[in-house]
Formats: C-alpha cells, structure tokens, sequence
C-alpha cells in the first residue's frame, strides 16, 4: 500500500505535490486543537453557551467569507489566497491564545473564519486543476488520508502536553516561573494554552512548500478573454449574484442541490461536535490524555476511510457511496448519546467518524465533475458556505440545547438532519444506479 501512495503521489503535478506537503504540516496544530480548543475555553470558565457563541461567529466569519472571496480566487491565484490564509489565520489563533478575553476571542474567531473561508474557496477547485481527470478521485483521498495521517500527531500531542506542563517537574521550573505573568489564570487553562501554542509552532515551517509553488497562468477563452472573468465583473454581480445562483435549488440544480443537503449535514455537525470533547472530559469523565488517543485512533479511521472510499467509488459509483456511508453512521450518532459508558460511546465515535469520512471524497468528486470547469470555484463555495452557516446555526443551537438539557441531548437532535440530507440526496441524485459517476 506504502508503494502504490508514493508512485500516486509522485505521479502528481507539482503544485498538488507541494500543496499535499503544506496541508500535511499544518494538520498537526489542527488535530491539538480539536482536542483542546473548547476544554480550554471551558477552563476559562466560559460556559457552553458562550462556546456556541464563538463556533456560530467562527462559521459566519467562514461563510462571509467564502462569499467575499470566491470571485477574487481566479484574479488572485490560489497561492496568494493560501498565503493570505495562513497569515491571517495564524495572526488570529496567536492573539486569541496570548488575550484570551471575550472581545479578543470574539474578533480574532472572525478572522479565524476568514482564513478557513480562503482555505475552503480554492481547495477543492485547486485540486481538480492540479490533476486529471484520472488522478482526481485519487487526489481527493489522498490528500484526506495525508492530513488525517498528520492529524495524529497533533492529537497525542494535544492529549498528553497538558499532563506534562501540570507536573510538578514543570510547574516548579524556572522557565514556567517567568512565563506566568504573561499567562491566563488557573493552572488547568495554562497548561491548555501552553499546549495550543506549542502545537502551534508546528504549523509555521507549512508556508515554504506555499511559496515554492508556482502560480499558473490562466487560459484565454473565446467567450471570456479568461477562465473565470464571467465571475468577476461588474463586482456586485460577482460578489453576490454568482454565489447567490449557485444556491438556488430549481434552476441550478447539481451546486444548489448539494449546497442544501451539505448544509443539513453542516447544521447536525454543530449541533453536537464542537462539544464532544467536553462530553466525554466533564461527563463521562475521561482525561484529556485519553480524548487524544481517541481523537488520534478517530483520525487514523478517517484517513484509512479515506482511502477504503477511492476503491469504493470506483466500483459502486460516488453517489451510491457517499449516501450509503451516510445514512449507515446514523445509529452510531445515536448510540454516543444514548450508551454514556465510555467504551460504548467511544466506539460508536470512532465508528461514526469513520463512516462520515467515506462520504467526502465521493461526494466531493461527483459535484466537481458535474459542473463546468469556469463554476467550480462557485459550486466549492456555495458547497463549503452552506455547510459553514448551517454550523454556525447548528452550533448556537446545540451550546443552548446542552446548557439546558445536557451533553447527550445534542447527539440525538442532530440525527434527523443528517437523516434528511440523504433524503434529498436520493430524491435529487439517484442511488441505485450503479455507474462510476
């Protein structure tokens, strides 16, 4: 298996080789702060509420955005916008981890947003023109297994670093000592901005293969002068009317259809994960080492996935796929909520994340191949925003939903929209035709 990776990765162009290589360094500081981000937040004394508040400004920031941006990704290049995306980005989370107060956090999630919304714009379009039509399935789980492969690294070391700035070898140190000024209060929410910011060290050496890459020049067309130039000019039209049409169900079809179905799924997301870590911590009552490992046994299932959907797509068709994969983690969302014993709940995790992850590359594959080459930025976008708003709204229901009714409430009120989205996905798309898509 390690062989047929390489060759498929050195068979590449080298924009996607080196795109690959930045995305798989950043994973790292990704996976410590799903670990650790919200139980950090929860040691500041922030309550759910508030959490739900700032995942809902974080996923609005992220869908402005994707609205704002989308027009420019062709005019500016996807280079410029991976770099702008990990300045601002990494501009935000240093701010938010140094002044962790309301204001700060608040602001600083907006720009978090804006750098995941430049991300978001050109992922999927970049890796659609970096590889042929052959590569392009290929190309979609690899890159999904090498961040999720990645990831794990990032989720032990959010598991494990704040056990270790809690000993009593470093609490006693010299260099602890004068770091405790510039320190939040609490020795518990210290250790937890302590590990974030070391984890996030690792993600700043992920802006050399960026600025090795090479930026394409665009092709002429007869219609346009150049590809894209539709979405671009007059600047109202391109900044709202493309987007806007993109998300219409009747007329547009394909885009607007999955823009809705992906913002069901985006709305059951929010309503429960961006808790999941303080469900198993305060109430099932696990270390925050034991959620690393889990997180990081989650991440290598996600990455084996993504690699078990290529063969998958290949024979059943993507559609048939990736609803499939969807509708079968729907007991398994369940069952978290319903068995709160922490080995049932964590299997049904782990099995849950697995399925979800078989989703991504089909359907992702299907939409890009079924609209036109000069729509995909468009299709990404109206994809990505509708998946980002509908987890914001998810988000502040399920902060609200667990401060009133607890944790295992939110695993349950999120299971119909995905339920639904697979509806819509076969009224719209088809399943039983077996075809290669």
């Amino acid at each position: 298996m390690l062989s047929d990776l390489l060759a498929r990765f050195r068979a590449l162009q080298r924009n996607a080789r080196l795109y690959l290589i930045s995305n798989a360094m950043q994973a790292p500081t990704a996976g410590a702060a799903v670990v650790l981000y919200t139980l950090y937040l929860n040691a500041l004394g922030y309550s759910t509420k508030f959490i739900g508040i700032v995942t809902v400004v974080g996923a609005i920031g992220a869908a402005l955005g994707i609205v704002i941006a989308s027009p420019l990704a062709h005019r500016a290049g996807y280079r410029a916008f991976l770099l702008w995306s990990n300045f601002i980005g990494g501009f935000s989370i240093a701010a938010q981890l140094i002044v962790p107060t309301p204001p700060v956090v608040l602001v600083t999630t907006l720009g978090v947003g804006i750098s995941l919304a430049l991300f978001l714009v050109i992922n999927t379009p970049l890796l659609t023109t970096y590889s042929t039509a052959e590569q392009r399935i290929s190309l979609f789980g690899l890159n999904n297994a090498l961040v999720f492969l990645a990831t794990i690294i990032g989720t032990l070391l959010g598991g494990f670093l704040p056990g270790w700035f809690l000993s009593a070898e470093v609490q006693s140190s010299a260099w602890m000592q004068a770091l405790q000024p510039l320190l939040v209060s609490g020795a518990k929410a210290q250790a937890y901005e302590l590990a974030l910011l070391a984890t996030g060290v690792i993600a700043v050496p992920s802006i050399i293969p960026v600025f090795m890459m090479r930026e394409e020049p665009r092709k002429a067309t007869a219609a346009t002068g150049s590809a894209g130039d539709d979405m671009l000019a007059p600047p109202l039209r391109a900044r709202m009317g493309a987007w806007l049409r993109a998300v219409r169900v009747g007329a547009v079809g394909v885009a607007g259809r999955f823009a809705v179905a992906e913002g069901l799924v985006g709305f059951g997301a929010g309503i429960f994960f961006p808790y999941a870590n303080l469900y198993f911590v305060n109430q099932l009552g696990v270390s925050t080492a034991y959620f690393g490992v889990l997180t990081t046994v989650y991440s290598v299932a996600i990455a084996v996935a993504a690699l078990v959907a290529i063969p998958l797509a290949r024979r059943w068709g993507t559609m048939r796929t990736g609803i499939a994969a969807q509708v079968a983690s729907l007991p398994f969302l369940v069952a978290i909520g319903a068995f709160p014993v922490v080995v049932i709940a964590s299997l049904a995790y782990l099995i849950r994340g697995f399925l979800m992850a078989v989703t991504t590359p089909p359907l992702q594959t299907y939409l890009m191949g079924a609209v036109p080459d000069k729509s995909r930025v468009n299709a990404s976008s109206a994809y990505n925003v509708s998946f980002q708003v509908g987890g914001a709204l998810g988000a502040g229901v399920g902060g609200w939903l667990i401060a009133l009714a607890g944790y295992q409430a939110s695993f349950f009120a999120a299971m119909p929209f995905y339920a639904l989205s697979a509806v819509l996905l076969i009224v719209w798309f088809g399943f039983g035709a077996r075809r290669r898509d």
